[in-house]
């Protein structure tokens, strides 16, 4: 249960940064500054969510919420330590369509995330007692 609840809370982290923090922070923000933001919260966001999915995975009681959780683990931690500074490196060479494609990678990767959660959830909302 609480393994779920930490899923959900990652869930809902995600899904507040993609829909709200970004946008305002785009729209609000001189494109320097809102770049400035973005650099400065992505590596802390990324290394809780890393946190969270490893605790989520250690208290999980059923198999399918324990893969989910280590793999999005492991999806953070790689978009940590790999994606992120890529991403940075080809905005600092103005390479843009380098960054483009790394940051399609990194979309995709969280929409990976998004949808392995909801699924974990919901087979663990409507099928967990079987597990």
């Amino acid at each position: 249960m609480i393994a779920s609840i930490i899923l959900f809370s990652i869930l809902s982290i995600i899904l507040y940064m993609s829909l709200i923090v970004l946008p305002v922070a785009f729209g609000s923000l001189t494109r320097e500054n809102a770049g400035i933001f973005a650099r400065r919260i992505f590596p802390k966001y990324h290394i809780i969510l890393f946190i969270a999915s490893q605790l989520a995975g250690f208290l999980a009681y059923t198999s399918h919420i324990k893969i989910v959780a280590y793999l999005s683990a492991l999806i953070f931690a790689l978009h940590f330590l790999f994606l992120t500074p890529s991403i940075n490196k080809a905005s600092d060479e103005s390479n843009m369509q380098l960054f483009k494609r790394l940051h399609i990678v990194s979309v995709l990767l969280h929409l990976l995330v998004v949808s392995l959660f909801i699924y974990a959830l919901m087979i663990d909302g409507c099928f967990g007692w079987f597990d």
